[in-house]
């Protein structure tokens, strides 16, 4: 399943990016100092490696500012991956020990991957670095290593399982109308954004609906009863809709449906079904009924935002014409629909 990449995934990209831009420089001036003190101290094979890991933090650095900032930052992540499983691996070549730079992975590992994944491939790397030390290191310190490690690995799991869940409730939460549960106004926005970016050119449909005289229902039966009115449409509209598509809440008592790839004929279909539906539903003694207005896209060269426009047009003419109906855009407005 793809990914929507809604403000919540940018921001995540976005502070990826960041964190990966600042520790590559801060790791390119690291490797300046312990290449300084490596030369001092008469360790060429150290000072070939900071060299070496300078090198491939340039390139990194190179391209964080060039590609995109999704793609830059998650591959810094994965070279810095693959150098610190490269350490304990020269340790043992030049007969020392590099375990303590074991202990920048399990972070890093957390940057890329959910909670599950990153713990087993951090008990692996735990296996895999103890091994490495182990031919000339004490038994009880490859031990004392393996139970450090243990602890940072746990703690750092713990933190984040709390991170995931803290992060799930969040966008839901975020993305969600608290009276109906329906998506919100903004994530209908990113999703109209989605639609007018994206390069399909099966071109799409959307249907605006709203509550006949909720205003009067609010007046006469007081605001409860109205937000009953609004959590039921709300229900009723969600059981009928086709799998995999959304209903929003577009304003007060307004709802809308926004896919893609389908024609007018579908669109007015599910429409029809949709009102229906709300007409042989009682809601708190009361009859209550929609009227809904309908728009399709067609190429990729043609403008959503402007099919969202002649559905609110439809809307009203739905209005206009007595209520409890469904209207569409080409019946009305044929010099908007040619403009789509």
């Amino acid at each position: 399943m793809v990914q929507r990449r809604d403000s919540f995934t940018l921001l995540r990209e976005r502070t990826r990016w960041r964190i990966a831009l600042l520790m590559c420089l801060f790791g390119m001036g690291m490797m300046v100092v312990l290449g300084l003190l490596n030369a001092r101290d008469g360790r060429q094979d150290s000072v070939f490696l900071s060299i070496a890991v300078f090198s491939v933090l340039a390139v990194c650095l190179v391209m964080l500012l060039a590609l995109p900032r999704s793609t830059g930052g998650k591959i810094y992540f994965w070279i810095t991956i693959g150098v610190l499983v490269y350490l304990p691996l020269f340790g043992l070549q030049q007969g020392r020990t590099f375990h303590y730079w074991a202990y920048v992975l399990p972070p890093v590992l957390f940057f890329l991957m959910r909670p599950k994944p990153a713990l087993v491939a951090m008990i692996a790397f735990g296996i895999y670095a103890c091994a490495m030390v182990a031919p000339f290191t004490p038994w009880i310190d490859v031990a004392r290593i393996g139970l450090s490690y243990s602890l940072l690995v746990g703690f750092m799991y713990t933190y984040a399982l709390l991170e995931e869940s803290a992060s799930a409730m969040l966008r839901y939460y975020s993305e969600r109308d608290p009276l109906t549960n329906c998506l919100n106004r903004r994530t209908f926005n990113e999703t109209l954004q989605e639609f007018e970016q994206a390069a399909s050119d099966d071109g799409g449909a959307v249907l605006l609906m709203d509550v006949d005289r909720f205003k009067s229902i609010n007046d006469v039966h007081g605001h409860l009863v109205g937000d009953r009115v609004i959590t039921q449409v709300a229900a009723t509209l969600g059981t009928e809709l086709d799998t995999g598509m959304a209903l929003y809440r577009y304003g007060g008592e307004e709802f809308a449906v926004m896919f893609a790839g389908g024609d007018e004929a579908r669109a007015l279909q599910l429409a029809e079904r949709l009102r229906r539906a709300i007409e042989t539903t009682t809601i708190s003694g009361l009859q209550v009924t929609i009227s809904i207005g309908v728009a399709v896209w067609g190429t990729k060269a043609s403008s959503v935002a402007a099919a969202l426009d002649a559905a609110d047009n439809a809307l009203y003419a739905a209005k206009r014409a007595g209520r409890n109906r469904v209207e569409s855009a080409s019946a009305h407005a044929p010099r908007l629909q040619r403009s789509l």
